[in-house]
């Protein structure tokens, strides 16, 4: 049968009483009230996509031409084929079906996920006690270690926070969910035929299914798997241009129809025209709907008929693209949050977020500086390596200032300060000595941890990935992702590399420039000595630790991966692992070399004599942990360059929004993006090429650097925080 998508919205539907019923079962009272937030959920998500169309969107489906993407027809039952007017006859074209399993195929930008959110809402309507609810969702977030009904029955969970586990795993086990899988093809490759094998096989105790999927993605999945068994499959049917004609005129309001006229006739005068070639993809039709719903003067439909300013199909979906951020990111108040639903993202609901100018500067950087798959963990490699070492450089050099100028200006105060003076003295000195010290031993560790990052990608050739530490030591060999030897001693030599440089550059610094301002010959000797002791010690402890971090470190297999949120969720835990376990070892070991090496050399070296006391060791240990573990981390870990990069640097040039990964999830929400694995990826290649050539140029942040960055409540009338 052919199907034309629509929605109607208003008191003329299908909807039975069902949602009027009580229930005393409170598996079906669960069922009812998903059923009515599932309902809720996609009426408002049509509205801000500007599905509801005063006319039903004109794309047929029919039964594919492509018989190996289907399953025999004594199981499927008839073909389906023909016409229908509306949505409500397709829901109940489904629910006819022997096993109520639809597959929907069809290329990027065939309208298969618009599909898929009006039949959802086309099929609550029809509800009836017993019937299952459709719930959409994608799969991108599955991964093969988890049955896919325990996956159903969490995800349920999380997107509706009043269903418990035990209610969520019932609704589950008694088929009492229709799952609307939108986008197979948002898995990785390799996990698409697993996914179908794990789909038929829970699908052979029997239940529905919908499914969405590229044509062609679907054609390689099933070639080492197999079709969804007893599922019919449709794909959409080509527009017409006088189909597209017809709408359009039909859907404008009789005001403006004459204005749609002079549109509506070329496409039927020249059905091969660019006007009529652009506008028979559901995308651009959509577009053109949204771009031209209230036509103006400057600004009006006839004008894509001119051959002159659009003498070709792709000079039209070029202006037409133009105007998909104002379309997909409305202005004005959002909807307030459904209280039965998780909220989907943390992206500020401020209108300056949601400027197009912005957004596409955004959207615009991404697509001119990343590669295809738009993972946060490489948005640094679109800056030079020099450039990356001179910023890791900067924030690590200023956190280890901080975090020794802030001690040691306390210790000052509290210890070291001469006995016999009031407060206001030891106030001055403790000051003095935070602020001589954060300089001597922040510049050092700048220059360590730049180079300890250029060192680091030099041997690896690539961006750093994410990784994981296994915590427990158990056999190595059954570790998936583990180091080689060969890597732990590069690992060791990178660690020993930067602790000899650091301790020598820090002990240097320590007598070289007081010898600098007094002219005393003795400070170069105490420099050298505090060098040669420092050096020793912070190599022994960075050999150390970065050959343990890199024996218990593994890689994690990124087609096997969560999605994006979830693997910079799990890199940060591992990074902050890393932190307390290997932080303080990092500190007594160099602690307790600098505490050793006064025995060692019988307390003198070149004339110096060498007493360190235990204040004197436990300080070096506390600063080497805290400032030692603070730069390794923004340095030589993936989360720690994303921090420094993605959530400082490119926020305060402007060129993403200061949380950029809740504007990724965001912009995937609404379409723009699509979810592979765990990367993300512009939803068409003609997307990115369109960001790309945009004329937008990002520009440094405005509004006192987005109220310090979102980090600080905003002054003035009309502004919010920048964080919600």
């Amino acid at each position: 049968m052919v199907f034309n998508t629509a929605i109607v919205i208003g008191d003329n539907n299908v909807q039975n009483n069902y949602f009027g019923e009580k229930f005393v079962d409170p598996l079906e009272t669960a069922v009812q009230k998903l059923a009515m937030a599932v309902e809720a959920q996609w009426l408002e998500e049509a509205a801000l996509r500007g599905l509801a169309a005063p006319e039903p969107f004109p794309v047929r489906w029919r039964a594919s031409s492509i018989e190996e993407t289907g399953d025999h027809l004594r199981l499927t039952g008839d073909p389906v084929a023909g016409s229908v007017a509306d949505l409500a006859a397709f829901a109940s074209v489904f629910k006819g079906l022997n096993w109520r399993r639809l597959v929907v195929l069809g290329d990027a930008g065939s309208g298969k996920s618009t599909l898929a959110v009006l039949l959802v809402i086309e099929l609550i309507r029809q509800m009836g006690e017993g019937d299952p609810v459709p719930v959409l969702l994608t799969l991108a977030s599955w991964r093969q270690h988890e049955h896919l009904k325990e996956w159903l029955g969490r995800q349920l969970a999380r997107e509706y926070p009043w269903l418990d586990a035990r209610t969520a795993s019932k609704l589950v086990t008694y088929r009492r969910v229709l799952p609307v899988f939108d986008g197979l093809d948002e898995l990785p490759e390799e996990e698409r035929p697993v996914a179908l094998k794990e789909l038929n096989k829970v699908l052979g105790e029997g239940g529905p299914l919908i499914l969405t999927c590229r044509k062609d993605d679907y054609l390689k999945a099933i070639s080492p798997a197999s079709v969804i068994r007893k599922a019919a499959v449709v794909e959409p049917e080509a527009l017409t241009a006088p189909e597209v004609s017809t709408y359009l005129f039909d859907s404008a309001t009789p005001q403006h129809q004459r204005l749609w006229k002079p549109l509506t006739d070329a496409l039927v005068r020249d059905p091969s025209g660019p006007a009529a070639t652009a506008l028979t993809v559901p995308l651009m039709l959509w577009l053109c709907r949204a771009v031209y719903e209230y036509p103006i003067e400057g600004r009006l439909p006839g004008d894509l008929a001119d051959l002159r300013r659009f003498p070709t199909d792709t000079a039209i979906k070029s202006h037409l693209l133009e105007s998909l951020v104002p379309s997909v990111y409305p202005s004005g108040p959002l909807p307030p949050r459904q209280l039965d639903r998780k909220a989907p993202d943390e992206w500020p609901t401020d209108e300056r977020h949601r400027d197009p100018k912005r957004v596409t500067a955004w959207l615009s950087y991404l697509a001119r500086e990343q590669r295809p798959n738009l993972a946060w963990w490489e948005l640094d490699t679109a800056m030079g390596l020099m450039t990356r070492m001179i910023l890791i450089g900067l924030v690590s050099g200023t956190g280890v200032g901080l975090i020794v100028g802030v001690t040691d200006a306390i210790l000052g105060v509290l210890i070291f300060a001469p006995p016999g003076h009031g407060l206001g003295y030891r106030l001055g000195y403790g000051l003095a000595n935070g602020i001589s010290d954060a300089l001597l031993n922040g510049v050092p560790a700048a220059l360590v941890f730049a180079l300890a990052h250029g060192i680091g990608f030099l041997f690896r050739g690539a961006a750093l990935e994410p990784s994981r530490v296994w915590t427990p030591i158990g056999n190595r060999a059954e570790r998936s992702g583990a180091r080689s030897p060969g890597e732990i001693l590069a690992r060791a030599g990178i660690g020993s590399l930067a602790g000899l440089v650091a301790g020598a550059g820090v002990g240097a610094l320590n007598g070289f420039l007081p010898a600098l301002f007094s002219g005393r010959e003795v400070w170069v000797r105490y420099g050298l000595v505090e060098g040669v002791i420092f050096a020793v010690s912070f190599a022994l402890a960075g050999g150390l630790v970065g050959a343990l971090m890199a024996w218990l470190e593994a890689r994690i297999a990124l087609e096997r991966a969560p999605g994006p949120r979830d693997l910079l969720d799990q890199n940060r835990k591992t990074v902050l692992q890393q932190m307390f376990v290997f932080a303080p070892l990092l500190g007594i070991v160099s602690g307790a070399g600098c505490m050793l090496s006064g025995e060692l050399l019988h307390h003198s070296l070149w004339g110096i004599g060498i007493q360190p006391a235990l204040t004197d060791g436990l300080r070096v240990a506390f600063l080497i942990a805290l400032g030692g573990g603070l730069g390794s981390a923004l340095s030589l870990t993936a989360w720690g360059r994303w921090v420094v990069v993605a959530r400082i640097w490119l926020p305060f040039t402007g060129q993403l929004p200061w949380d950029a990964m809740a504007f990724l999830e965001d912009a995937h929400r609404r379409g723009v993006l699509r979810q592979v694995g765990a990367v993300y990826q512009f939803r068409h290649e003609w997307l990115q090429t369109h960001f790309a050539q945009s004329s937008e140029t990002p520009q440094p942040v405005t509004d006192r650097q987005e109220c310090a960055m979102g980090l600080v409540p905003c002054g003035g009338a009309g502004e919010v925080d920048g964080e919600q």
